[in-house]
């Protein structure tokens, strides 16, 4: 079991908190579909708040694990993913999705409600890869790019699919980082759109892919809750 994989047990299960001065440096971020958290008393902080858990992990690539947690009120799932400087984490981004909205102080700050486009941007065969991202998991990237980008949902037969882009309908998946397992491979992605309200809306999602099979977290509450902010009327500034 990886060094990420026991420290999120001992969080959960045990409310070990301590153990975040030896894994985390102190600037620290955490980020997740709200915002991001800074420096590791903050990150501690938001631990603190949590409830104590059981929890189980499904996929353990080392950087990046996905889990399922059994609260006292209801069950969920979550990727984590983390970098490390030193050996220590200095950056993690956490996808759950708990089935309730929520708020939270570290809010990104407002996007505007600008278009710089319409639609997607050209949905070609090959995904547009930031540097570093790992050439075997191109072709699940290509695939997905196709399916998300491209719209072709015939090739993603996933439900939460076409719903998203319902409520998105200029939505654009851009993928930002892998991790290639011996018989899975991660991948950590962002999508960006508009609301028909004008609200423009940001999320970030984590899929697990194993042979055809796949397990994709969303935070969906989190767009409820940038759906509930008022739309910025940038005629109405000073």
């Amino acid at each position: 079991m990886s060094a990420l994989a026991t420290l999120e047990i001992a969080l959960r299960r045990d409310r070990a908190y301590a153990r975040l001065a030896d894994s985390h440096v102190h600037r620290a971020t955490r980020e997740d579909s709200l915002g991001i958290i800074k420096g590791r008393d903050a990150i501690t902080a938001a631990w603190v708040s949590e409830d104590a858990a059981d929890i189980t992990i499904t996929t353990d690539l080392g950087e990046m694990i996905a889990y399922k947690v059994k609260g006292l009120k209801h069950s969920w799932h979550g990727h984590r993913w983390v970098w490390r400087e030193e050996g220590l984490v200095m950056r993690e981004v956490v996808i759950e999705d708990r089935g309730e909205a929520k708020t939270a102080p570290h809010v990104h700050p407002p996007l505007g409600e600008l278009r710089s486009g319409q639609g997607q941007y050209d949905a070609g065969d090959k995904a547009i890869l930031p540097l570093g991202f790992p050439e075997s998991a191109r072709v699940i990237a290509d695939w997905l790019h196709r399916a998300w980008n491209g719209r072709a949902f015939n090739l993603y037969d996933q439900a939460w699919l076409p719903a998203l882009i319902r409520a998105l309908p200029d939505a654009t998946f851009h993928f930002e980082h892998a991790i290639v397992g011996e018989q899975q491979t991660a991948i950590l992605w962002r999508v960006h759109g508009h609301h028909a309200s004008g609200r423009r809306v940001r999320l970030i999602g984590s899929s697990v892919f194993t042979g055809n099979a796949d397990e994709t977290v969303i935070d969906h509450a989190a767009m409820v809750s940038q759906l509930a902010g008022e739309v910025i009327d940038y005629g109405a500034l000073p």
